[in-house]
């Protein structure tokens, strides 16, 4: 009997062609690339974030203490004058010692001495002097005695040194201590003061500014009159 061959169909190609190839990983590539942009930008936006919260938590705890300092200031009355001595004991462009009932305690007997400051490391330092009361007078220790009390408010203060961080105002407006530091008179004719600090957190790369003037509401009190 003749042999018949049997006609077999053709087989489909198995597998993708190298066009396919090229088109999924070029598509690949194009969704990792914008996935990494993504995480990227999120990534820094967070840290831009914390950096800034770290920095506006220590520049709000320092200008909330100043402040309140400040503006609890009083003229202190002693036994040898008729007039008090003035409420800011020491004034500069970088420091500020001040008379205050800030933090005096729950009776308010007695004000305190405080003094604010930046270290060589660029920490605000608040330092505490306690008065004693000598035949009803707040009597304070010498300022070169050590503090009774010393804290750290925050880090870092970066203000350069063409931007003070206290200047002080007489009632009128006009400020005082042009040469650097006041002078005894003008100590005495302080009803503000303005408060301006930069702060950049430990460990942070973001700088917050608070700019605060602070009225002196108590300087119209313990003087006497002609």
């Amino acid at each position: 009997m003749p042999r018949f061959n049997r006609l077999r169909p053709a087989r489909e190609e198995d597998g993708i062609t190298l066009v396919e190839v090229l088109v999924v990983m070029m598509l690949s590539s194009l969704l990792m690339t914008i996935a990494v942009t993504f995480f990227t930008t999120v990534s820094m936006q967070t840290m831009h974030a914390m950096d800034t919260r770290k920095s506006t938590a220590d520049a709000s705890n320092i200008m909330n203490v100043v402040s309140t300092s400040i503006r609890a200031a009083v003229r202190n009355a002693v036994a040898t004058s008729p007039n008090p001595e003035a409420a800011i004991v020491d004034g500069t462009k970088t420091s500020v010692t001040v008379i205050t009932y800030t933090d005096a305690g729950p009776s308010f007997e007695l004000p305190q001495r405080l003094r604010y400051s930046i270290d060589a490391s660029g920490r605000m330092i608040e330092e505490t002097w306690h008065s004693t009361n000598v035949n009803g007078y707040a009597v304070f220790p010498a300022m070169s005695t050590a503090p009774a009390v010393k804290r750290v408010l925050g880090n870092v203060v970066v203000n350069s040194s063409a931007e003070p961080l206290f200047r002080y105002y007489n009632a009128a407006g006009a400020q005082l201590g042009a040469g650097g530091s006041l002078t005894a008179t003008e100590r005495a004719a302080v009803t503000s003061v303005r408060f301006y600090v930069k702060v950049r957190a430990d460990k942070s790369h973001e700088v917050v500014v608070l700019d605060n003037t602070i009225g002196m509401p108590n300087m119209d009190l313990g003087l006497t009159e002609g």
